[in-house]
């Protein structure tokens, strides 16, 4: 595949973009390999859709997954990490400490995007399991961001 093929291939992806502000389409080859390894496009990270909003559209870096992070993700989601748990720990002077309420965008939305079956955080009275839909939507509620519907 040359880079004219890739080209094609971005913009058919693109224009997979639910995206009012701005669809973008990417594309992973090699040269040697006659179809794409991964292509993506911007959009929520599913289960969740656009609101097709103002809300949506001020906040869409944030809230969705970048074209080139849809691409990176579907050509490692063939690995499948749907029956994956993931803990995350927040270590002081060596020891465990509480993680605090689930806060980072950018891991909440990858982590749901991937389809993870739980994510595990330390807090004072021990470890806590949430889906990653419940990950996603506290993350948002704690960064004041507007929560996506499910589909």
């Amino acid at each position: 595949m040359d880079e004219h093929e890739a080209l094609e291939y971005a913009i058919e992806a693109a224009q997979q973009s639910p995206c009012i502000k701005s669809q973008r389409g990417v594309v992973i080859w090699r040269r040697d390999v006659a179809f794409p390894i991964g292509s993506g496009f911007n959009h929520p990270p599913s289960p969740f859709v656009c609101g097709r909003n103002l809300d949506c559209r001020q906040q869409c870096g944030k809230l969705c997954i970048h074209a080139e992070e849809d691409a990176i993700l579907k050509a490692l989601d063939d690995r499948g990490v749907s029956d994956f748990h993931i803990l995350h720990v927040r270590v002081v002077d060596g020891k465990a400490v509480p993680s605090g309420p689930p806060s980072c965008w950018q891991c909440s939305r990858t982590i749901l995007q991937l389809r993870f079956k739980a994510v595990w955080l330390l807090h004072e009275d021990g470890l806590k399991a949430y889906s990653p839909e419940e990950f996603h939507q506290l993350t948002l509620e704690n960064e004041s961001l507007p929560v996506f519907k499910m589909m």
